[in-house]
């Protein structure tokens, strides 16, 4: 990996109420177009966010969900997916996210705080939706859903479809991270 791309370690969740409806934040963030892997400046985004020193990916799982949905009772349970994506940060810096995918269940109707929002997610986040499988489906041809082919993959967990979890990543999109050497 070249010496000027810093990895940030990742907990994203796939966070399903009782009736299968998965929690994901409305975004605007201009930087989102810009840097190695840009998208559109609108896109859905599931709950989650970096790893801290010393934490595991469960447990930063667990800490984000609080910190960005204010509910405490939320069941983590198994990664599904992985990814690597070489992604611009805030002063356009190039970062390697290296994320993990987690399945959490929360109580059907569960109430959605941003209270405890960091002044950048506050910046950014214009709002929340409880989705059904078939809404994400029937969208993603007209919005922008992360991770990409969100649709299919909530399809395959909701089946059950795999036991371990599946990678995510396109090596297009972490090309430039590793050294050439």
């Amino acid at each position: 990996m070249s010496d000027d791309v810093k990895v940030r370690p990742s907990a994203r969740v796939v966070l399903l109420d009782e009736d299968d409806r998965v929690l994901m934040f409305k975004i605007h963030d201009p930087a989102a177009a810009r840097g190695p892997n840009p998208i559109t400046a609108d896109f859905w985004l599931l709950v989650g966010g970096g790893v801290e020193p010393g934490e595991t990916y469960e447990q930063a799982a667990r800490r984000e969900v609080f910190e960005e949905t204010g509910i405490r009772d939320v069941s983590i349970g198994r990664c599904v997916w992985t990814q690597e994506k070489l992604v611009a940060g805030t002063a356009g810096e190039p970062w390697l996210v290296t994320a993990r995918f987690f399945v959490a269940r929360v109580p059907a109707r569960s109430v959605v705080d941003f209270g405890s929002h960091e002044p950048l997610e506050a910046s950014t986040i214009e709002g929340y939706h409880w989705f059904s499988h078939q809404e994400i489906l029937e969208r993603e041809g007209r919005e922008t859903f992360l991770p990409p082919g969100l649709g299919r993959l909530l399809g395959d967990v909701l089946n059950g479809v795999r036991e371990g979890p599946v990678s995510l990543t396109d090596a297009a999109e972490v090309e430039g991270a590793s050294s050439d050497a």
